[in-house]
């Protein structure tokens, strides 16, 4: 239980944090919706953009480290690691193949 709370005020930090980058939650397609080629367009964006601020992330992990900080690399390495998913996924969605769930399931790559 004191797990669940805790993944669910990440998720809200995150999406906070989305928000005040002028970003947000993307809606979800039902499976058989054709990406048009400005959707396509902004889902590469979006990924490289998450792709972005995964690196960002594992860089003030590693800062964090180096000060002995180890709760905010922690924190850090999760948001790493859900920004390389998102990441991910957007881009895959953008070229039209939609992640299978042993896919999803995979951890995330570096």
């Amino acid at each position: 239980m004191v797990l669940a709370a805790f993944c669910r005020a990440h998720a809200s930090r995150l999406l906070a944090r989305l928000a005040a980058l002028g970003r947000g939650p993307l809606p979800v397609p039902s499976e058989d919706f054709e990406v048009g080629d400005d959707l396509a367009l902004e889902l590469r964006r979006e990924g490289v953009f998450a792709r972005t601020a995964a690196t960002r992330y594992e860089s003030t992990a590693e800062m964090a480290r180096q000060h002995a900080d180890l709760s905010s690399a922690w924190v850090c390495e999760l948001n790493r690691t859900e920004e390389q998913d998102r990441s991910r996924e957007l881009l895959a969605l953008a070229e039209g193949t939609f992640l299978s769930l042993d896919a999803v399931a995979a951890p995330a790559e570096p």
